[in-house]
C-alpha cells in the first residue's frame, strides 16, 4: 500500500509492507509530520517512509539512510511494538532528525581518516574491521548530533527516556563482553560500539533537569567493564565527544583519531602502555 499525507504529499512518501495497522501507520506518520513542521523539512525536502509488518534478522526498530540520494526511513512494527510508547516515539523522531541533518549520501559514504589508514598499515588491520570502526564512530557522531538537535527543538523529555533505554544494560551486552574480553580486536570493536551506543546520551549531561539521572545510568551501563576501559571511554567522552562542533565530518575525524590513540594503539601495542588487564 502506498499513500501520502494531505499537505505533505511532496515531503513524506509512505509505503507499507505486509499487514500494517492503518491507525498505527497514521500515528507514526503524525509523529514525523509534527517533527518536520517544528524543525524543518528533510535535507532533500522529501523522505521515503517504509513501514514493515515484520523485520528480517536482528537489528534496531527503525533506521535511516540516504545511500540512494534521498532520505529513507524504515520502521519495523514487530520491533517497535515491544517498546515503551515514549521510547518508540522518541526513536521515530530521531529518524526524522536524521533525515533533516544527514539526508544525503555524503553522510553515509565516508572515507577512512588518515589515522585509521595508518593503523591499518601499521597493525595489518583488515579493511572490514577498519570499516566497522569507522561505521561505529560515524554513527556515534550522528546520534550525538540528533540528540542535541532534538533537545534544542524542545524534545528533552522523550529524548531523556530514549537515552535511559539505550543505557539500560542487557544480558546480550554482558555476554558480548565475555566473548570479546580476551581478544584485542574483539575488545576494540566492543568498545567502539559502546561509544556508539552511549553517544546519543552525552548532550543530556549538560541539561540540569536530567543530567544526574543520565550520568547514573551511564555509570551503570559501563559497570561491567574493567576500570581502565571505563576510564578510556570517559576520557573520549570528556575530551572528544563533549567538544563536538557542528561539523559532522570534522567530528568523525576527531573521534576516529581518539579511538586510534586511546583504544587501537593500547590494544594492539600494549608494550608501550602500562595497561593492566
Amino acid at each position: 500500500m502506498a499513500t501520502t499525507v494531505e499537505g505533505f504529499e511532496h515531503v513524506v512518501k509512505l509505503q507499507t509492507f505486509g499487514n500494517v495497522d492503518k491507525n498505527l501507520t497514521e500515528k507514526l506518520l503524525a509523529i514525523l509530520v509534527e517533527c518536520y513542521k517544528r524543525l524543518g523539512p528533510p535535507m532533500t525536502f522529501s523522505v521515503n517512509l517504509n513501514i514493515y509488518e515484520t523485520s528480517s534478522g536482528q537489528g534496531f526498530f527503525a533506521s535511516h539512510d540516504a545511500l540512494e540520494g534521498k532520505p529513507t526511513i524504515n520502521i519495523y512494527l514487530d520491533r517497535i511494538s515491544s517498546l515503551p510508547p515514549n521510547v518508540a516515539e522518541a526513536g521515530v523522531r530521531r529518524q526524522a532528525a536524521h533525515s533533516i541533518l544527514h539526508g544525503s549520501p555524503e553522510f553515509y559514504k565516508i572515507k577512512f581518516p588518515s589515522g585509521l589508514r595508518q593503523a591499518m598499515r601499521g597493525y595489518g588491520l583488515p579493511e572490514n574491521l577498519a570499516t566497522e570502526i569507522l561505521y561505529g564512530a560515524a554513527m556515534a557522531v550522528k546520534e550525538h548530533a540528533v540528540t542535541r538537535f532534538l533537545v534544542e527543538g524542545g524534545y528533552l523529555e522523550d529524548q531523556a527516556a530514549y537515552a535511559k533505554y539505550m543505557l539500560a544494560p542487557t544480558a546480550e551486552e554482558l555476554q558480548a563482553w565475555e566473548l570479546a574480553k580476551n581478544n584485542p580486536t574483539a575488545r576494540i570493536i566492543y568498545l567502539v560500539m559502546t561509544i556508539r551506543d552511549i553517544s546519543c546520551t552525552v548532550p543530556l549531561l549538560k541539561k540540569p533537569d536530567v543530567s544526574d539521572e543520565i550520568r547514573q545510568c551511564l555509570e551503570k551501563r559501563l559497570s561491567h567493564l574493567p576500570d581502565q576501559y571505563k576510564a578510556t571511554i570517559q576520557k573520549i567522552v570528556d575530551e572528544t565527544i563533549q567538544k563536538f562542533s557542528d561539523d559532522t565530518f570534522k567530528n568523525i575525524n576527531n573521534l576516529v583519531e581518539a579511538i586510534v590513540e586511546n583504544i587501537i594503539h593500547k590494544e594492539l601495542e600494549p608494550s608501550k602502555y602500562e595497561t593492566m588487564r
